[in-house]
Order: structure tokens, then C-alpha cells, then sequence
């Protein structure tokens, strides 16, 4: 095929040469301009491109960091985990449709809200407390022990291995831990009676006697200050259970200006100072050959 050629061959040449066969006849003039059309082409695109990525990353970062079209933030806000709040609009919207105000259909242990010390009739309880076995909302727990169950359960008095005792009279039960304990003091010069007669001597009493003082104890090292004549490190008593209702029998045999004791408690029922769990009973517990009637010093 022959090349067609206008009056502009000349400036085209270079580029005939390059193309060595054309597919058909091709006007000069339109070849310049389809390359520069492709060109012009490539290039808007590209800075359509470039145009988009820059305009997009600029106006994202700016709108973040202006926060014109981010939601509104409310201030910090402190309030009980059983409250629930939501911001909105910059202000905090909270319900407290979770919280316990009444602890009678509660169980023990469930948490509440409670009115701060020296304001019992306050109208907004705003302080957590926990539910008792009475249905009152009370504040923390002891620490170290449960709250609702108690330290003392049932059958604690089985673990009551070690003993001990002094003047007229203390005896106590404990465990080998010293974390429980059954103390009773007994107000009525017992040793001094079988002393001065050389004849052992039997009492019985109700548990709630005025002459003794009878306590169940859970802690740390809850006898260690007892029948001591200077103070104790460490002592920790965390409950503290007083007698209702029982019998206390004490014997006591002389043993030259001291006395031997003996003290069974029976069918003893004990509630605990601190709020929470109910009365327990010990249908029998026996403290027996305690050396008493020497004081401390």
C-alpha cells in the first residue's frame, strides 16, 4: 500500500518512519491531535486523581480535628455501677431503673443504694451498700470474710482444737489458726470458792446471765490478747456473735491455789453484731481441763 502524503511531509516523516506501515491512509493533521487529546486526557485524569486524594484526606482530617461533624462530648461523670448513662446531644441522660432502693425481696449480699451517714431519710441514696439477711442495705462488708454466709457457719465448733484460760475466770476455745473462737468470762468468784473449800464446784447458767460474758469471734489472732498483761499486736476481730438463748455449765476443780475448768455449752444459739447472715446454733461444745485461777504478770 502506498502512503498518502499532504504538503506537510516533511514534518511528519519522523514519525511515518517510526510507524514503518500504516493500516491505511491517515490525515497528518488528526495524528497530532489525538496524541495531544490523549495527553490532555491523562493528565486531567491524573490531577482529578491527585485532586480527590488531597481533597478527601484534607477534608476527613480537617473534620476530626475540628470536630465540626463529630458528636458533641459530654463532661467526666461519676456515678454507681448500677446507673445507666448515656450522652447525648453533650449533655448525660441517666437511669437508675437498675438500682436497689428496698432490700426486702433482695437476697443478701445483692447491692444498693444506700443514704450517706448522718442523712437516713435522704431523698436520692447515691452510696452502695450491700443487702442483709434483715433486708437493710448496709455499707462495705468486713473485710477477709464473707458478709452473708459468715465466717462462723454451722459446725464451726469443731475445729475449736486448742484451749486456753486464766483467773476467776476466762476460758476460750480456738482453732489452730486463731481466726475462731468461743470466749466466756464467768463474773462469779467460782475458783475462789473451790479454792477456799478444797471441793470442786458445779454451776449452770442461761447463756444470757448477766455474770458471764460469752462471745463467738472470727479474725485474725482473735485470742491472742487474752489472760495478757500488756497489749497485742495483730489482733483482728471482724464478727462478733452474742449468745440469745442456751445453757452454760461450768465445773470447776481446785488444784492448790488455782483451778482446773471444765465448760460445756449446749443448744447455744448465736447472732452476729454485724449485719448479714442469721442465728447459728452449737448443740454442744466442750472446753475441758482448763487451767484457770492465775493471773496474768
Amino acid at each position: 500500500m502506498t502512503p498518502c502524503f499532504s504538503y506537510r511531509a516533511r514534518d511528519l516523516l519522523a514519525l511515518l518512519l517510526g510507524a514503518c506501515l500504516l493500516p491505511g491512509c491517515v490525515d497528518p493533521k488528526t495524528v497530532g491531535l489525538e496524541t495531544d487529546d490523549e495527553g490532555s486526557a491523562e493528565s486531567s485524569e491524573g490531577g482529578q486523581t491527585d485532586g480527590m486524594t488531597s481533597q478527601g484526606s484534607g477534608s476527613d482530617s480537617g473534620g476530626q480535628t475540628e470536630g465540626s461533624d463529630g458528636p458533641e462530648t459530654c463532661p467526666p461523670i461519676d456515678h454507681a455501677d448500677c446507673v445507666a448513662c448515656e450522652c447525648i446531644e453533650g449533655e448525660w441522660s441517666c437511669s437508675s431503673d437498675a438500682c436497689v432502693y428496698d432490700c426486702s425481696d433482695h437476697a443478701c449480699g445483692d447491692a444498693c443504694m444506700m443514704c450517706p451517714e448522718g442523712d437516713p431519710e435522704c431523698s436520692s441514696p447515691e452510696h452502695e451498700g450491700v443487702c442483709t439477711t434483715d433486708g437493710e442495705c448496709v455499707g462495705v462488708p468486713p473485710p477477709e470474710l464473707g458478709f452473708c454466709e459468715g465466717a462462723l457457719a454451722p459446725g464451726f465448733e469443731a475445729g475449736l482444737s486448742e484451749a486456753g484460760g486464766c483467773s476467776d475466770m476466762v476460758v476460750y476455745g480456738y482453732d489452730a489458726a486463731d481466726t475462731q473462737a468461743v470466749l466466756l468470762v464467768v463474773d462469779d468468784g467460782l475458783v475462789a470458792d473451790a479454792v477456799a473449800s478444797g471441793m470442786p464446784v458445779h454451776a449452770e447458767y442461761e447463756a444470757t446471765d448477766p455474770a458471764l460474758t460469752l462471745e463467738a469471734r472470727a479474725g485474725q489472732q482473735v485470742t491472742a490478747g487474752e489472760c495478757q498483761d500488756v497489749p497485742v499486736p495483730g489482733v483482728q476481730v471482724d464478727e462478733t456473735w452474742r449468745p440469745t438463748a442456751g445453757t452454760v455449765i461450768v465445773d470447776v476443780v481446785p488444784s492448790g491455789s488455782e483451778g482446773v475448768a471444765t465448760v460445756e455449752f449446749v443448744d447455744l444459739v448465736l447472732e452476729r453484731e454485724q449485719p448479714g447472715p442469721g442465728p447459728l446454733t452449737v448443740p454442744s461444745l466442750i472446753i475441758a481441763d482448763v487451767l484457770v485461777g492465775w493471773f496474768p504478770g
